[in-house]
């Protein structure tokens, strides 16, 4: 007997045994009948591989062909080694996702992602050559401007053919607007301290953080846990990096140190905690590693002694340890809240 029909016998005795519902075991035999549909074409075929392999083979010819006369173009020359295959791998991609004859899937995401990916570069350069970008200017708002309009790309993608390699393009042209709207702030706005610099940025990391975070709820709510991950893992990551290179900074009053790596501390934690609740493996992952990190960053910072570097990591060890201790309890506590 076959793993499907085992599993479907099973589900018969449940029912009889009164352990679950008949809807229940309806929505299970209708998420096996889906599995079972849909495994099939996860597979990677021989086909797709040649074609993906011949498909980077080409790009790279191409790639090494533009960089090696990339001052032989000439302006409208340079503008159209770029334009044209990008537009190029959005009208691929958008045939092998809507393709009868061949069905590509894979290929249609890999190739959205580099053509999202390749769009900021696209609006850089034609902003280059029509005079509005000066590479020599730091924080120069049409490199914000070129970011943005990658991201409005790769949003119209993500939501076009949702799947994990669109979202992760998404997240990394949502980055980049981050980055390239921090680098433009700090040459537009008036010198300020250091530590009120440090914390505006860190509230605008925060922000996009957070942003990326209600977004993996919207997308737990409608069950796309896949991208969920994705979402999450950015929106952590970008939460406690700015977190902790705001408490690696150095400041001219030592209260001001201190506050920035309280708030690096509270982040790990909070995220530490907030996975129990959401029963979410990145949340821990990432708020542990970061506080792994902080702990040793904080101990030769501070205590590079012989002796309060020993004591501090007992002291901290045991403090884990009895988190670790009471983190059942602190489980049950949250479920019982609910």
């Amino acid at each position: 007997m076959d793993k499907q029909g085992s599993l479907l016998n099973k589900i018969e005795e449940w029912v009889r045994e009164g352990l679950i519902s008949t809807k229940q075991a309806e929505a299970i035999k209708r998420r096996e009948n889906v599995g079972e549909i849909i495994s099939p074409a996860r597979r990677m075929k021989l086909n797709e591989i040649l074609v993906y392999l011949g498909s980077l083979i080409m790009f790279l010819a191409l790639a090494f062909f533009v960089i090696l006369n990339w001052r032989e173009f000439g302006r409208m020359g340079r503008i159209v080694v770029v334009l044209i295959p990008t537009v190029l791998m959005f009208a691929l991609g958008w045939w092998f996702h809507g393709s009868r004859r061949v069905r590509l899937r894979r290929g249609a995401q890999a190739l959205w992602l580099v053509a999202c990916l390749l769009s900021g570069l696209v609006s850089g350069v034609i902003f280059y050559e029509m005079g509005l970008l000066d590479l020599n200017r730091p924080g120069d708002p049409m490199i914000l401007v070129s970011c943005l309009l990658a991201t409005v790309l790769a949003g119209t993608a993500f939501v076009l053919l949702p799947s994990i390699t669109q979202s992760i393009a998404f997240h990394i042209c949502g980055s980049a607007v981050l980055f390239s709207l921090i680098g433009w702030l700090d040459h537009i706005l008036p010198p300020l301290n250091d530590f009120y610099e440090a914390l505006g940025i860190l509230v605008i990391g925060s922000v996009i953080g957070s942003l990326w975070l209600a977004l993996s709820e919207l997308l737990r709510a409608r069950e796309k846990k896949g991208l969920v991950i994705v979402s999450r893992i950015f929106g952590a990551m970008t939460i406690l990096l700015f977190s902790l290179i705001a408490a690696m900074d150095k400041y001219p009053a030592t209260w001001q140190k201190t506050v920035m790596e309280a708030i690096a501390f509270l982040a790990s934690i909070a995220f530490i905690t907030t996975s129990m609740k959401k029963q979410s493996q990145t949340f821990l992952y990432s708020g542990a590693a970061f506080l792994l990190f902080w702990i040793t960053y904080i101990n030769f910072e501070h205590f590079a002694d012989r002796i309060g570097m020993p004591i501090t990591l007992l002291i901290i060890g045991a403090v884990l340890i009895g988190l670790g201790l009471g983190t059942e309890r602190l489980s049950r506590l949250i479920r019982a809240s609910k």
